[in-house]
């Protein structure tokens, strides 16, 4: 299985070649394709604010994905790698912190183009695209 981070889904729904080229590879590979409920919260939240986007063809591809939730484990993690992140500096966006305790506690890898912030997260497994 493969964790689709929020940017993946908004260049799919964008038309983007690169993210429709690798959601088909994973669907022709038989890899599962599967998100967080933090990341539905946030395209959600985009399109509260945004009107560029059909909110029936996220329904459509929501509905073709596995959706990992937020539960007592990643919580635990969550608060782990908020503090590890702050003792050095580098805190990030809570959704991010949340996101990717979501990630390890599944023991999935996050396709993500934003590599730059989840790096910081030595236990988390990433693939750039």
């Amino acid at each position: 299985m493969v964790c689709l981070d929020s940017d993946i889904i908004i260049d799919f729904m964008r038309n983007e070649k690169y993210a429709i080229d690798k959601i088909n590879e994973l669907k022709e590979k038989d890899i599962a394709i599967i998100t967080t409920s933090v990341n539905t919260f946030e395209l959600f939240r985009g399109f509260v604010t945004s009107k560029k986007y059909s909110v029936d063809l996220f329904y459509r591809f929501i509905h073709n994905v596995k959706i990992l939730n937020f539960t007592l484990e990643s919580s635990k993690k969550a608060a782990e790698i908020f503090e590890y992140l702050k003792v050095r500096g580098e805190i990030l966006d809570i959704a991010d912190i949340m996101i990717a305790s979501i990630a390890i506690s599944n023991n999935e890898v996050l396709l993500t183009r934003n590599v730059k912030h989840f790096q910081r997260i030595p236990e988390l497994k990433i693939e750039k695209i």
